[in-house]
C-alpha cells in the first residue's frame, strides 16, 4: 500500500522537474551571424569637416569680411 502512494506522488513530481519546451527560449542565438552580402556594395564618400577661420574677401570692389565656418572637402 505504501508503495503505491510512494509511486502516484513520485508521478507528478518527476512530471515536474523534466525540461519543457519553453526552456528552450532561454537559449540565446548568436547575434553576429553574417548575412550574406546580395547585389553590390556603393562605395560612400565619407564628407569631412574642416573649420575655416573668419577671413577678408573681395565681392563687388568692395571688402567683406566672412565669420569662420566649417566646410566639406
Amino acid at each position: 500500500m505504501n508503495r503505491i502512494i510512494a509511486v502516484i506522488v513520485a508521478i507528478p513530481v518527476l512530471l515536474a522537474s523534466m525540461p519543457k519546451q519553453a526552456s528552450a527560449l532561454s537559449v540565446i542565438a548568436n547575434p553576429d551571424v553574417q548575412k550574406p552580402q546580395t547585389g553590390t556594395l556603393i562605395a560612400r564618400r565619407i564628407q569631412r569637416r574642416r573649420w575655416i577661420a573668419g577671413h577678408w574677401v573681395i565681392r563687388n570692389h568692395h571688402r567683406v569680411w566672412v565669420k569662420g565656418h566649417y566646410q566639406y572637402y
